[in-house]
């Protein structure tokens, strides 16, 4: 009994009513809610408190909060900047910079429902209490704490400003509203984890390659050039087995499947889950190493899978030189689009298949004469 309500409450509390692997693979698509989250509430926020501030400059009665309108204001406009420029290189930050934003309200709420306020209950600090956290994915737990905290901070500073009469008011609210809160927001959160994990199947069915277990062809093109559309940095290879049709013809089209399906598992075991891992299209594969990487990491990955081809993978016809062919190109020292970076790679591939096979070859280590002969063609 014990163990059933310690998993619950790890289950709904830690991973918001999904598993583990779950949660974990809905990252991205959280930060990205998050981030746009972000952006809103910020760009709400400097307008608003912006438009108070000249109000504040204008108005006498206003005037006294003419220093907290301006500090809001300008800890509103640096998250939205933030949101713009940085967040799409560190997406970690997406989250923590959220919270941020969202104190930033909830200390405008505090200090108009009691310093503003001192002869009468706060109700602003209560609807945000309920609404505000509603906007935000995240674990629930780190959102109970940090509500406690505002509710904390609200309590002390509603006690230390008001009559006892007037805070005893405030003081029950703000709990009561706290712990209604603590139930509506741990199933929003439950609920929006569930969809994006919903929608993280579904896209997973239509992005895989139903053999192999990596991306298909348009998902794998389709991430590729997100990644360098974006400005980011990697090293392509375009990979092909070698003497396949002579597979297929020799054993079938099922032993052929066997074979590329193995490969896909030996492709998974030498790269990184964060690297663009998918089947190009028939005996073709593609592997993005994104971010600069040296070459030595790059071709100790090339060779570790060859050998684990060689040695995984095994033809009775010993006479069917079976193997596979590498080309390599890098963005942005080859080329800066993803057209342009392919184009590379397959020119670097059909080198490494003319000249050899069963090895890897770099664009930018190919033959003058031989570069020369692609131009003339």
């Amino acid at each position: 009994m014990l163990q059933k309500v310690k998993e619950y409450l790890i289950t709904t509390f830690i991973y918001a009513g999904i598993t583990k692997d779950e949660y974990d693979s809905i990252r991205s698509a959280r930060e990205e809610k998050n981030k746009g989250i972000l952006l809103v509430t910020s760009s709400l926020g400097s307008v608003i408190f912006f438009v108070l501030f000249i109000i504040s400059i204008l108005e006498d009665s206003y005037e006294r909060n003419m220093f907290l309108y301006a500090a809001l204001f300008i800890c509103e406009l640096g998250v939205l900047l933030s949101a713009w420029r940085f967040l799409k290189k560190k997406p970690d930050l997406i989250t923590p910079i959220t919270y941020l934003s969202i104190f930033a309200i909830f200390a405008y709420a505090i200090i108009l429902g009691t310093f503003n306020s001192p002869n009468i209950t706060s109700t602003t600090f209560c609807v945000f209490l309920i609404a505000i956290p509603m906007i935000i994915i995240d674990r629930p737990w780190r959102l109970i704490t940090f509500n406690a905290i505002q509710v904390v901070i609200f309590c002390i500073c509603s006690n230390y400003v008001k009559d006892w009469s007037v805070a005893s008011v405030d003081i029950l609210n703000a709990v009561s509203f706290y712990f209604l809160g603590v139930v509506l927001n741990t199933y929003m959160i439950k609920t929006k984890a569930k969809e994006l994990t919903l929608r993280r199947y579904i896209e997973h069915d239509r992005d895989t390659d139903p053999l192999t277990l990596l991306y298909n062809k348009a998902a794998v093109n389709r991430e590729i050039s997100k990644h360098i559309g974006d400005g980011g940095t990697g090293v392509l290879m375009f990979i092909d087995l070698d003497n396949f049709k002579k597979i297929n013809d020799t054993y079938g089209h099922a032993f052929g499947d066997d074979v590329l399906h193995e490969f896909g598992d030996c492709i998974r075991r030498i790269f990184r889950h964060t690297d663009i891992l998918g089947r190009f299209g028939g005996d073709e594969f593609l592997v993005f190493l994104p971010h600069p990487i040296e070459n030595d990491v790059v071709s100790t990955r090339a060779q570790e899978l060859l050998d684990l081809m060689q040695e995984n993978i095994k033809i009775e016809d010993e006479s069917i030189d079976f193997h596979a062919s590498i080309g390599i190109a890098k963005c942005p020292e080859d080329a800066t689009t993803y057209e342009a970076v392919m184009e590379k790679a397959d020119q670097a591939l059909y080198y490494s298949k003319r000249y050899g096979k069963n090895m890897y070859m770099y664009y930018d280590e190919l033959p003058e004469e031989y570069l020369n002969s692609l131009e003339t063609k």
